[in-house]
Parts: C-alpha cells; sequence; structure tokens
C-alpha cells in the first residue's frame, strides 16, 4: 500500500509542478520609450513579445500629458501581441508618460511605464526610462496547481486512514 501512494504523489506532484516559462515583456512601442517626437500620434501602440489575452477593459493603456491629463480616447483594443489606444489632441509640450497594465496568454499581469518627449524640434537621446514590473495577482495556472496539489494531499490522507482502519479491524 505504501508503495502506491509514493507512486501515486510522484505522479500527482511530477504532473502539475509547472515548467520554467519566461514572461511577456515589451518588444517595441510607437512611440518608442525616451524618444523625442515633433507631433503626437494618432494611437499609441505596444507590442509584447507573445499574444495577450482579450479581457476588454482587464488590458489598459493610459497616456498621460505634462499636466497629469490621461490623453486616451475610447477603449484600449487588443489584437494578438498588439495593444493600441487612441489619442486626444493637445498643445502641450514636454514629457508624456505611458502607462499600460495587460495579462499576456499565460495568465501573467504585466505592468510597465515609459516616456516620450514632444518638442517643436527633434532631439536624438540613448537614455531610457522604460521601467517594468510584474504584478503580483491572480493567476489561473498558479492557482490550478496549488489546487491539483491540495487535492492529491487530501486525496493521499484518506487513502492512509482507510489503511490505518482496515489494519485495525484485521488486528482485531
Amino acid at each position: 500500500m505504501k508503495k502506491l501512494l509514493v507512486f501515486f504523489a510522484v505522479t500527482v506532484l511530477s504532473s502539475v509542478l509547472p515548467t520554467a516559462n519566461a514572461h511577456s515583456e515589451l518588444v517595441s512601442s510607437n512611440p518608442s520609450a525616451s524618444s523625442y517626437v515633433e507631433q503626437l500620434p494618432e494611437q499609441i501602440e505596444l507590442e509584447f513579445n507573445e499574444e495577450l489575452l482579450n479581457l476588454g477593459s482587464g488590458n489598459s493603456v493610459s497616456i498621460i500629458s505634462p499636466s497629469g491629463e490621461d490623453l486616451g480616447m475610447g477603449e484600449t483594443s487588443t489584437d494578438g501581441a498588439r495593444i493600441t489606444r487612441l489619442l486626444n489632441t493637445t498643445s502641450e509640450l514636454g514629457a508624456f508618460e505611458v502607462k499600460y497594465r495587460v495579462a499576456s496568454a499565460d495568465g501573467h499581469i504585466l505592468k510597465g511605464s515609459f516616456t516620450f518627449n514632444l518638442t517643436e524640434a527633434a532631439v536624438v537621446t540613448s537614455e531610457n526610462e522604460k521601467t517594468t514590473e510584474a504584478e503580483s495577482g491572480s493567476n489561473l495556472l498558479v492557482n490550478s496547481v496549488i489546487g491539483i496539489f491540495a487535492f492529491g494531499v487530501l486525496l493521499l490522507i484518506v487513502l492512509a486512514r482507510r489503511s490505518r482502519k482496515r489494519r485495525n479491524t484485521s488486528a482485531d
């Protein structure tokens, strides 16, 4: 019986332990991080290294003007690994911040920000202000693994108790 329990435990654990996967990351944007542009684009475009879940309002892109106003117009649009949002026009010049929050195909939430500058004349820079951080939040894969693991442990406990009962009953 012990061999069966050990075999079952090894089988359950080996089938539910996740493999190491790289997480999504921003690979390009228009306008690009730390760039200087002479004209505000009609929309912000962000492209990631893997497909995004289309969560409607769950994925978001905000474009913050130097005065703190969100220039985003309408809903964020997700198509594969690309997310876009239309922009309102403004006469402000200076640093604009793009903030994003997206769900990658593996369920991980990724949020980050970068800036670009709206100027009258283009200036070249090598500074990169792009930051990305993983958000701690619910993750379907992790929650599923935990649930399956808990079910396996519970099953092992029940089987061990039944085995003891049988031994105690046969010993009487």
